[in-house]
């Protein structure tokens, strides 16, 4: 709690102090005559004027920075083109007023009509190889939530704040619950599951407000915070589909026991180390230049077959189970439970579907809010089902697990 209480005192410290906008600092030396640097969203502004502050050095003469927007003909025409070198110059606009000797430069961006997305390139046509220290800080038009970021990342610090309240009020109540269920030697291991992808969840949504706290104090945050948060989301995933599938096949309901354990824990096992591979692979081999969002790249894709294949198994295990159950109120369980449940692992689907649909600028953010709003629901409604109120309406859950591995349990 004294940990808890601190972090919020930090993030609450971090978005009082004065922010700054997107930092990036670096060393760039490549053999080529054309190479990204850095790219930014400008947001719609008739009024304010973004910003682009550089400050580089260099020993090449020939050196130059060229921008370049995303309209037609411009970045989507040069990047990873066969174009030449002058050619690709000739479609961007040079940055003639930066001086490669350290001095800052500030340049005015105003986007009026709509967002832009701006690409800056390192360019010597000579053939000399490209070397060059740098400091880039970007600014938007706007008030403390927009104007350090990206238009693109624009609104998830108060998405994760908003959410992280939700959260809190839903682990909070999870461990009251599972103190509840322990006094009454109620705490099934389905329970323990539902509050273990609880917390995984909350912890995830908090580091991702630190993250983004952070970054909204210095323009550049904690990217090994962003990159567990993400992991930790994963691991409370694959904690919830595994619940979903283990209710699906009757444990505490119509069966006392788990059967073909073996099956459930390979195919989780796969699952798993696909769900890591996948992720390993988008961070590793992510493009910096694009805009594209996780599940519209291979491993994110392959992560969509993953999961959708969990579902049909998911399908599956009710299905069977509902076939072989008698009891008139628990088949009809069964039905409920496997309707609203497969809804949640069609959610992300539906998503990416909305997803393609919409704008670049706003994509990842509309992703992102659906996404944690489709899990936050479906944890609540799993909170509500296993609440010590209702759980015994349905489910088995007191008693002991005993040496042995069977799970002799007495209704409650």
């Amino acid at each position: 709690m004294k940990t808890i209480l601190f972090a919020i005192v930090l993030l609450v410290t971090l978005f009082l102090a004065s922010s700054e906008s997107k930092y990036t600092k670096g060393h760039l030396s490549t053999s080529s005559n054309w190479h990204y640097v850095d790219k930014f969203c400008f947001s719609a502004n008739r009024i304010a004027n973004g910003t682009l502050t550089i400050k580089a050095t260099s020993n090449n003469p020939n050196i130059s920075l060229i921008a370049y927007d995303d309209v037609q003909g411009s970045w989507f025409a040069v990047y990873k083109s066969h174009l030449s070198c002058q050619e690709r110059v000739n479609l961007g606009n040079k940055l003639g007023s930066v001086n490669f000797n350290g001095t800052a430069v500030t340049i005015q961006v105003l986007d009026a009509m709509r967002p832009h997305y701006w690409y800056v390139v390192a360019v010597d046509c000579s053939g000399n190889s490209l070397n060059m220290d740098y400091e880039f800080t970007w600014l938007n038009a706007g008030n403390i939530w927009k104007r350090q970021f990206s238009n693109d990342d624009q609104g998830l610090e108060q998405m994760y704040l908003t959410y992280f309240w939700f959260f809190l009020l839903l682990a909070v109540y999870s461990c009251y619950s599972g103190w509840v269920l322990t006094t009454t030697k109620s705490y099934h291991p389905i329970v323990k599951l539902l509050t273990i992808s609880v917390v995984l969840e909350f912890l995830s949504v908090f580091i991702l407000l630190i993250h983004y706290g952070a970054y909204s104090h210095d323009g550049v945050g904690a990217k090994g915070l962003l990159g567990f948060g993400e992991l930790l989301d994963l691991a409370s995933q694959l904690t919830f589909i595994m619940l979903l599938i283990l209710i699906a096949k009757g444990w505490a309901i119509s069966r006392i026991t788990i059967e073909e354990k073996p099956i459930i824990l390979g195919v989780m096992g796969v699952l798993s180390a696909l769900y890591l591979i996948m992720f390993i692979w988008y961070k590793a081999g992510q493009d910096p230049a694009s805009t594209v969002y996780m599940y519209d790249t291979v491993p994110g894709i392959l992560l969509l077959v993953a999961r959708s294949l969990a579902m049909v198994w998911f399908m599956w295990c009710g299905y069977n189970t509902y076939m072989e159950e008698n009891h008139p109120a628990k088949r009809k369980f069964y039905v409920y439970f496997g309707v609203c449940f497969s809804l949640w692992f069609l959610a992300l689907p539906f998503i990416c579907i909305i997803a393609s649909a919409v704008d670049p600028w706003v994509r990842q953010k509309a992703v992102l809010a659906m996404y944690v709003t489709f899990n936050f629901l479906a944890l609540v409604g799993m909170s509500v089902l296993l609440s010590p109120q209702r759980a015994s309406d349905y489910f088995t859950i007191s008693g002991r697990v005993d040496t042995a591995g069977s799970l002799p349990y007495e209704s409650i």
